[in-house]
């Protein structure tokens, strides 16, 4: 006998799966503001330069801290997704994600941006368990489920092409938006703000569209017939559950493993040694040395004294931070009125301009005496702080030729990752469409890696750097993929009443938590002490002992990984 027709999908329903799509893709563009914004928003915030260590210190904390943060919360989200219900908890968390930007936008705190970062995090790692509970529950049909949980989470890829398009936009354009409500010395055309001040975005349409999406009906159900239990966390590792807690967690930790420990580490930390990129490095190198050189005059007498002289004259770090932003202007007319290639009219618009700003600096120089009348000492520090900020932007200017070339090349290679990624997911929604066996299409993606990453890391980056992008692509392909694997497989192996627990415990526990570590493991032990070194090509031969490390794992991990059984809806 023929299987009945499914019915196409009602208005509602298209309505879930679009709310499911947003939120899925915006997902993934909240965490990937993160690598585009970090640096200059700590430069800016403590007025320092983009490549001062100081920046890079906090840089690396601020990963470790919002993984931490969106581990330890994203489980208690899961549990309040069984507590309190899907759709309410999924509401509560897109909300956050989404208003957690804007106020990190406005920061003028390092503790106030890292809190509101964190809470961004939080908001992610807790959407997104409720989000695939939420949809495993809508749709009782297990093709139909399927379906729908591999093609919406398919759109957590666009969401990195996304955040992509939209910062390169908002490059080009900050200095024409209107400008931020901020106190001297903060930038209200900084394009940092602007990027994350668009995380709003998904708020505007799920908040119209929420109201007409229903909560599970199964377990609105036996909430109101009081036969649904409390959910437990002592109950994940009861007998019956032990097993696929744990596995879960360390597969998905893999997954998290491959990606920070090799494929988010690749645009900054290895494509810069790619052999074909050796002629700019050559160029950077003395450049690079006298900038750690000034940064080091900076941190260690400058920047103090600096900070002292601001706590002594009120009113003197606004003053610094006007005098900072007319300097950065003079450089840049002077730079545009020495550009013979361009026409005679704008040249003499930024001489005419340079004019007007030069004499702004020395009406800032009599406020600055001024002010500092009975403190010489500080207008001292402020004059050896703008003097080697000076030297500093001089060598930025520098080095900007090269640099330009290689971080093109590393957001190419980014490119190619996402795309890959893409196509991973997509390939996973098919391959659940096929009504392949759970265990064999995670092996679909786990199986290839194991040669993959030490082709790619290894023998690629080394002897073959135009294809290196290609295997940086199969390597998204293959590991973004299992993200989504996750994503379909976790609602069915908890019970009812565990599913937000038990998916969030495998995802942001083993996933956000341990799996992201993968990323200090490459860079910070393996490169290092086992290797020797922290260069390029050190970093690419640890992402390659680091990913196919992960890989063994998993394939290993995934003879122990229960098949879900034929369940009916519950």
């Amino acid at each position: 006998m023929n299987p009945p027709a499914q019915k196409s999908f009602t208005p509602t329903q298209w309505l879930i799966l679009v709310v499911a799509a947003i939120g899925f893709l915006f997902d993934t563009y909240e965490l990937l503001l993160l690598p585009l914004i970090a640096a200059p928003a700590i430069a800016e915030i403590l007025q320092v330069p983009a490549n001062n260590p100081i920046v890079t210190d906090w840089v690396g904390r601020l990963l470790w801290i919002a993984a931490l943060c969106g581990g330890v919360f994203g489980l208690l989200g899961g549990w309040l997704t069984d507590r309190l219900g899907r759709k309410k908890v999924l509401a509560l968390s897109i909300a956050l994600y989404s208003l957690s930007p804007v106020a990190a936008a406005f920061s003028t705190s390092l503790s106030g941006f890292i809190f509101f970062r964190c809470t961004t995090f939080v908001g992610v790692c807790v959407e997104f368990v409720a989000a695939i509970t939420w949809l495993a529950e809508l749709f009782p049909n297990k093709g139909r489920r399927e379906r729908v949980l591999g093609w919406t989470q398919a759109f957590a890829s666009v969401g990195g092409l996304f955040v992509t398009g939209v910062n390169g936009w908002i490059l080009k354009h900050a200095g024409t938006l209107p400008a931020l409500s901020l106190p001297e010395p903060f930038n209200g055309h900084a394009d940092w703000r602007y990027t994350l001040i668009t995380g709003l975005l998904p708020a505007i349409p799920i908040a119209l569209m929420l109201p007409f999406v229903p909560e599970s009906q199964v377990w609105l159900e036996r909430r109101r017939a009081g036969t649904l239990r409390r959910p437990s966390f002592g109950e994940l590792f009861s007998p019956a559950l032990r097993r696929t807690t744990l596995v879960t967690a360390a597969l998905s930790a893999c997954a998290y493993g491959v990606a920070f420990g090799a494929l988010q580490v690749t645009p900054t930390r290895i494509v810069p040694g790619l052999p074909d990129l050796a002629d700019q490095q050559k160029a950077l190198a003395p450049l690079r040395a006298e900038a750690a050189q000034l940064n080091a005059q900076l941190n260690t007498n400058a920047y103090p004294r600096f900070l002292q002289a601001v706590a002594d004259v009120p009113g003197l770090r606004e003053l610094a931070g006007r005098r900072a932003k007319t300097r950065i202007a003079i450089r840049a007319a002077q730079t545009a009125a020495g550009n013979t290639n361009a026409d005679d009219a704008d040249r003499n618009v930024a001489k005419t301009k340079l004019g007007g700003l030069t004499n702004s600096l020395a009406q800032l120089d009599g406020e600055l005496s001024q002010l500092t009348a009975s403190k010489p000492e500080a207008k001292a520090a402020v004059m050896e702080r703008e003097k080697i900020m000076g030297q500093l932007g001089a060598n930025r200017a520098k080095q900007e030729g090269p640099d330009t070339i290689i971080k093109t090349r590393g957001k190419d290679v980014q490119l190619w990752q996402e795309l890959g990624g893409l196509l991973g997911r997509i390939a996973l929604a098919v391959g659940l469409a096929l009504a392949v066996s759970r265990i064999g299409l995670l092996r679909f993606f786990v199986v290839p890696g194991l040669l993959v990453l030490p082709l790619t890391y290894y023998w690629l980056f080394r002897n073959e750097p135009t294809w290196f992008q290609w295997g940086v692509a199969v390597a998204g392909f293959l590991t973004v993929a299992q993200f989504s694997y996750f994503g379909e497989y976790l609602p069915k192996v908890f019970p009812l009443h565990l599913r937000g627990t038990g998916g969030s415990f495998a995802t942001n526990v083993g996933g956000r938590m341990i799996g992201t570590s993968a990323a200090f493991l490459t860079t910070n032990l393996v490169a290092p002490k086992l290797l020797g070194g922290q260069t390029p090509m050190h970093i690419a031969t640890a992402a390659a002992i680091v990913g196919t490390t992960m890989f063994v794992l998993a394939l290993g991990l995934s003879f122990a990984l229960p098949e879900p059984k034929d369940e009916k809806s519950e």
